[in-house]
């Protein structure tokens, strides 16, 4: 299960769990296997963190153009703090804007890393998941949009006679592969039923599950730096 590591609880099995979903609970199995509750900061630490591959490779290849232009304008031997400025702060939005941000599942509750904010819901403020353009976690009367999981636009089928030729002609008569990798419906599964063993681990009295806590929102300052100094130096290249 995502949030039983001590011992082994009900697996919820309903008609819209996809085989990614089920791998993915697995996966939070082996994970609270190597996860100690009696840790002081067991209920805070990761049991699984979501990111989306194309967000993190378009996110990789800003980090490698704009950090590898600084190094070729360094070596080239007359660098100039404008142009080194502008590549640093590519490399940077990168890195803050498509590497770094992710929804973590912890025993506590979750965890939205958006850029420069990070919001922390307690299970017992989580109300409901909307699946929308991002997945969204509803708490109170607000909810909070996790940047880390976006929903893709998929290109739509040929339909009638055209499909019909389009599906022999390429020899497919069976129904599209369901996506790979982390989507929003995919998500938005993890979190409910997270939630729901949660729910059970509190009825069943657990030492370890906490009802208390209040939504905590603050600003990343690893953010706010990784994006402030290269407008700093941008600023100097166009006063110097």
């Amino acid at each position: 299960m995502i949030l039983d590591g001590v011992r082994t609880v009900r697996r919820l099995d309903t008609s819209t769990n996809t085989a990614s979903t089920r791998h993915s609970t697995r996966h939070f199995d082996t994970a609270m296997e190597e996860t100690s509750m009696a840790s002081p900061t067991a209920s805070t630490q990761a049991l699984r963190t979501l990111r989306q591959r194309g967000s993190i490779l378009l996110g990789a290849t800003a980090m490698v153009a704009g950090y590898g232009l600084v190094l070729w304008s360094l070596a080239g031997g007359e660098p100039s703090a404008l142009f080194i400025g502008s590549m640093l702060l590519l490399g940077s939005a990168g890195w803050v804007f498509f590497v770094r941000p992710a929804l973590v599942i912890t025993l506590h509750g979750v965890h939205v890393h958006n850029p420069l904010r990070r919001t922390v819901v307690p299970w017992s403020q989580v109300a409901d998941v909307g699946r929308r353009w991002n997945l969204e976690i509803y708490h109170g009367e607000r909810r909070t949009a996790a940047w880390a999981i976006a929903s893709h636009i998929e290109r739509p089928r040929p339909s009638g006679l055209l499909s019909v030729v389009s599906g022999r002609l390429k020899g497919d008569d069976t129904a599209p592969p369901p996506p790979r990798g982390v989507t929003v419906q995919s998500a938005a599964q993890s979190v409910e039923t997270a939630k729901q063993e949660w729910t059970e681990m509190v009825t069943d009295r657990r030492p370890e599950v906490s009802t208390d806590g209040e939504v905590e929102r603050s600003w990343d300052w690893v953010d706010v730096a990784a994006l402030g100094l290269p407008l700093v130096v941008v600023v100097l290249g166009l006063v110097g």
